[in-house]
């Protein structure tokens, strides 16, 4: 191929010409638009920088009210909890004295029930007390125990006649009851007639009368004087002690 100098020459100058008419007519646009990009850029670059700085001063800003947030949460769950707890406090205290009403209530109750029950058992045991011993009685008395009695009440006449004197009336005859719970021999009732007729120096009546129910032993009635030396007078004189001191 055969190198043409002024083919080279025209192209050189057609370029140089281009050239010139792109700078006249693409160069200042171009690079007022390079210019424009070049300041939109540092202007979003400004902005996201600012944008950045804002997030990160709102991050910042989000985790301090979170912080906040968070003692405040703190407090109110301590202050709650103290609150609670006061609370628990005045309600166990409320619900002891409650408590110890009830408790003081149901013991007076208890108690009030338990002297009664105490009481009516001691009574039941007190009225017991007489049949139970004269069931005893009679199975182990007899006549010979009747007659034992009858000579320890001989000898008790005197003081027996002591009082009867003491309350006798202006009647020459003493009208004396004797209840025995052995019929008595002539020779005793005689026996019994003189020493208290000889004790008072007063003629006596005595109107004799048998009870079984005395068990055994004697009962003296004069005037409005009772002198009981029977086992069941005995049971009833006991069985009143026991209700005086129960």
């Amino acid at each position: 191929m055969k190198f043409d100098i002024w083919t080279f020459l025209f192209q050189i100058i057609n370029f140089v010409v281009l050239l010139f008419i792109l700078k006249r007519l693409l160069y200042k646009p171009i690079r007022e638009i390079m210019e424009k990009r070049r300041g939109l850029i540092a202007k979003t670059v400004e902005d996201a920088e600012r944008a950045k700085k804002e997030a990160i001063e709102l991050k910042e800003k989000y985790q301090e009210e979170m912080n906040n947030l968070k003692e405040l949460r703190i407090q109110m769950f301590e202050k709650i909890k103290g609150e609670a707890e006061i609370e628990r406090k005045r309600l166990m205290n409320e619900a002891e004295k409650e408590a110890g009403k009830i408790i003081e209530k149901e013991k007076a109750i208890f108690d009030t029930e338990k002297r009664r029950l105490e009481t009516e058992l001691k009574d039941r045991v007190i009225d017991n007390v007489p049949v139970f011993a004269s069931n005893l009685l009679k199975d182990i008395s007899d006549e010979e125990l009747h007659k034992s009695i009858y000579r320890r009440l001989l000898n008790e006449l005197g003081g027996i006649a002591s009082d009867i004197t003491k309350i006798k009336g202006k009647d020459e005859t003493l009208t004396l009851d004797l209840i025995t719970a052995y019929p008595l021999n002539e020779e005793d009732s005689r026996k019994f007639q003189d020493t208290i007729e000889s004790s008072i120096l007063q003629k006596v009546n005595i109107r004799t009368t048998v009870d079984k129910s005395l068990i055994a032993g004697l009962r003296i009635k004069a005037y409005d004087m009772v002198y009981d030396s029977s086992l069941s007078g005995q049971i009833d004189a006991l069985s009143l002690r026991l209700k005086e001191t129960a």
